[in-house]
């Protein structure tokens, strides 16, 4: 643990989901090739559509034409099968579309968040709020962790801009009535988890290169985290130590 800045015992600790408490990127390549393989088969597509890059490149297009989808990735993907059934020469009602995204998301979502991370959590739950902050769409009850957090933030496309707008801390901090520089935000991404927390003035630790370690390095830091960490299991001395 490496201390950037001055920092205090926090009153709530919101955390970063994919790549911070589990390893998001193993299981999301799976799900992501999976469906390709689903959607063929179910719709009789050519198996060349089972390529990732065509899938990217619906995700890019679609980013292009409504860049507001960036702040509701259920939506973006949503969106995407739409245009993507169109190319295929066939027509995608919306209620399909939500209908696939929710089978996509189920699969997205089997994480294997370790039983010795839900204790780790939830031994920290003793002391401080502990809370989601995502930009992403795990189903939580399917990852195991429902429970463990008092509320799950999430974007969307209405009001909620995704991080690192400052809006997810802002509405963090007024739902439990304290000021932002009382949440510790962990998180592994240099940008959305490190800039979005500490310009909205919470505290940040950063989990170096994440869970897994292949997240994004120091390289593409703007700000300064508060502290770095190379697992949230390092924070334990700081924030259990005389409670």
């Amino acid at each position: 643990m490496i201390f950037y800045k001055q920092a205090f015992k926090p009153k709530v600790l919101s955390f970063d989901l994919d790549n911070t408490i589990y390893d998001c990127e193993t299981v999301l390549r799976k799900a992501e090739n999976w469906f390709a393989s689903y959607l063929c088969e179910r719709y009789k597509l050519e198996s060349k559509f089972q390529d990732y890059m065509f899938w990217g490149d619906i995700k890019r297009n679609c980013l292009k034409n409504r860049p507001e989808l960036v702040n509701d990735v259920t939506l973006l993907r949503e969106v995407g099968l739409i245009e993507a059934f169109k190319l295929f020469g066939k027509t995608l009602t919306k209620q399909e579309a939500q209908d696939l995204v929710k089978v996509f998301i189920h699969e997205r979502s089997k994480g294997d968040v370790s039983e010795k991370m839900k204790y780790f959590l939830k031994k920290l739950k003793k002391y401080y709020i502990v809370c989601s902050i995502s930009n992403g769409n795990s189903d939580t009850s399917v990852l195991g962790i429902k429970d463990i957090f008092e509320e799950d933030f999430r974007p969307d496309i209405k009001e909620n801009a995704a991080k690192p707008a400052s809006d997810l801390f802002f509405k963090c901090a007024s739902f439990y009535g304290v000021s932002p520089k009382d949440i510790l935000h962990i998180g592994d991404d240099p940008f959305t988890d490190v800039t979005g927390s500490v310009k909205a003035g919470c505290q940040s630790a950063w989990v170096y290169r994440g869970y897994t370690g292949i997240s994004p390095d120091e390289r593409f830091l703007k700000v300064v985290p508060t502290l770095s960490i190379d697992s949230v299991y390092e924070l334990e001395d700081w924030l259990l130590s005389g409670v």
